[in-house]
């Protein structure tokens, strides 16, 4: 099974690089292909195409995935106390 946390990190990978120049095809297409099939060799594969980016691009390219995760409260709603639809008492 695919762990959520993976997917939430490709869409929005997919979605800074869709955006950004200086990423090619081939690592376009290996993350398209990753959240295609959840497959953990594809989504090794895009993390390779991912890392063999030119240093600058790559971090900003991470910096810009890790704000839009770090900003998205539906990723951790389900692990706050409390909250509505959780099913959690506290």
């Amino acid at each position: 099974m695919t762990d959520p946390a993976d997917l939430r990190f490709f869409r929005a990978l997919k979605d800074v690089c869709s955006t950004a120049e200086g990423v090619g095809r081939s690592c376009r297409d290996a993350i398209d292909r990753a959240l295609e099939t959840g497959d953990p060799l594809d989504m090794q594969t895009a993390r390779k195409a991912v890392e063999n980016l030119d240093d600058p691009l790559k971090s900003d390219l991470l910096r810009q995935v890790h704000l839009r995760m770090v900003s998205d409260l539906s990723a951790i709603w389900d692990f706050l106390p409390g909250a509505p639809g959780s099913g959690r008492p506290n």
